[in-house]
């Protein structure tokens, strides 16, 4: 067998995880098995426990440990052996606790409640590894004596800088973006491709960008910490430091001035307004020493932000202000405050101790969940209200689908759980972005039957 072959294929299935059962025994013998998070830093693998939790007390008592590291599939998985060594607590060693939340955010809401949680590092010293994913192999076995240690840092999967570069500017949260030109642009009276996708792109950039600073100022002003859910990540886990996350999002601002640029040559004088305005709302709005968000305004930002999208995109098409793509948008937009304040929500007690100011801060936990209920209302009324007045077709009386995804938000923003304080700002996106889907189906549906009509 080829050590050097197996150390870099455990090694790799190490870096593709995150989740490691373990199993421990007691003074007596009896096994315990628990699945936890787990990071990895030189080989050594690291999870934080309970302090009073049954795996740790057995490894105060025996540190031999049996691991198994999987995705519930029996193709590539490691078995081992290892010797744990109890590090202490988690605000004593923020570096260990590094290792782990910086691969497992969801992990935040558990320490937060859990701050005696102790972190725990594992020396593998003997592993099976199992890999078929190039085809049939016999199982490898590997002993991690002096010399296969003395390999470990020379064979270590390397971070993507790119990957980075991509993080730190949240991809995954431009649905909404995506959306706001989408309805806006259907609005207009007839399509021009290449103007609908030039809007995208500068739209998309303008989003990106403005992530990363959001990352960069929120992490001056001391709002992003190591137990923060709601940013990449990117700065506060260590993994690029805070200048280079700065010029990610002026690259992608000064692209997507370029790109606004050419639109105003191709659409009208009118563009240069909503393009300062949305660079207003977006670059200041989390801008230190000053910054929407730290003044209670960040709600009508985000509102105003995604509206004049959606506006800016009917203008490119037809080259003439209008309230129609305002009010077609609207039940979406008032979603977008939605994820804000979910996310808020979570972060009442952070943004306070900060020194910044929010609509759920001032409102209390108590207000904000009426606040919630009131926004993701609101957007219902409005949808209904829109057909009704003729500015949305009827067809996207379709979006009505959504309304158990929003009646489960509702009643989860009630609930202080997990969900409340983690994940209503991801379910808010969700609903937001089925929401906005089924608008532009029901637009679409309603162009394809006009044409019909006309075709006859």
């Amino acid at each position: 067998m080829n050590r050097e072959d197996a150390l870099r294929r455990f090694l790799s299935i190490v870096a593709d995880n995150n989740t490691i059962t373990l199993t421990t025994r007691d003074r007596e013998g009896n096994p315990w098995s628990a699945k936890v998070y787990y990071g990895e830093e030189g080989g050594y693998l690291y999870v934080i426990l309970e302090a009073d939790g049954h795996t740790l007390r057995n490894l105060k008592e025996n540190p031999e440990v049996f691991f198994v590291i999987e995705k519930n599939d029996p193709v590539r998985f490691v078995q081992g052996r290892g010797i744990a060594e109890i590090i202490g607590p988690i605000g004593e060693h923020p570096d260990e606790r590094t290792v782990v939340v910086r691969k497992n955010f969801p992990i935040i809401p558990f320490l937060k409640t859990h701050p005696d949680a102790v972190v725990v590092r594992i020396k593998p010293v003997k592993v099976w590894i199992t890999d078929l994913s190039e085809g049939f192999r016999p199982r490898m076995e590997l002993e991690l004596d002096e010399e296969v240690w003395k390999l470990i840092p020379g064979l270590l999967p390397r971070p993507s800088r790119l990957k980075l570069y991509i993080q730190a500017t949240r991809p995954w949260v431009i649905g909404i973006t995506i959306w706001a030109v989408v309805i806006g642009s259907l609005m207009a009276p007839s399509l021009d491709i290449w103007k609908f996708l030039l809007t995208l792109v500068g739209a998309v950039l303008a989003h990106l960008g403005v992530n990363a600073w959001s990352d960069y100022f929120d992490y001056r002003k001391g709002a992003d910490r190591w137990d923060t859910m709601g940013s990449s990540r990117t700065i506060v886990d260590k993994l690029l430091n805070p200048r280079e996350v700065l010029m990610i999002g002026a690259v992608l601002l000064l692209l997507a001035a370029l790109v606004g640029i050419i639109l105003y040559f191709l659409s009208g004088p009118g563009l240069l307004w909503l393009v300062l305005a949305g660079a207003v709302l977006g670059i200041f709005y989390a801008f230190v020493p000053v910054g929407w968000k730290y003044l209670a305004l960040g709600d009508i930002a985000v509102f105003l932000a995604w509206s004049l999208i959606s506006v800016g995109a009917y203008y490119v098409q037809t080259g003439q202000m209008s309230w129609i793509p305002f009010l077609a948008f609207l039940p979406v937009a008032v979603l977008v405050v939605g994820i804000l304040h979910g996310n808020n929500m979570r972060d009442m007690q952070d943004d306070i101790r900060a020194g910044y100011r929010t609509v759920a801060a001032l409102l209390g936990l108590r207000g904000s969940q009426y606040y919630y209920a009131f926004l993701v209302g609101v957007s219902y009324v409005s949808l209904i209200a829109l057909v009704v007045a003729g500015i949305l077709p009827l067809w996207s009386l379709i979006a009505l689908l959504t309304l158990p995804d929003a009646l489960r938000n509702i009643k989860w923003a009630f609930r202080p759980n997990f969900i409340q304080f983690g994940m209503l700002d991801l379910y808010t996106a969700q609903l937001a972005n089925k929401m906005a889907s089924l608008i532009a189906l029901g637009v679409v549906v309603q162009k394809i039957a006009a044409m019909s009509r006309i075709s006859k």
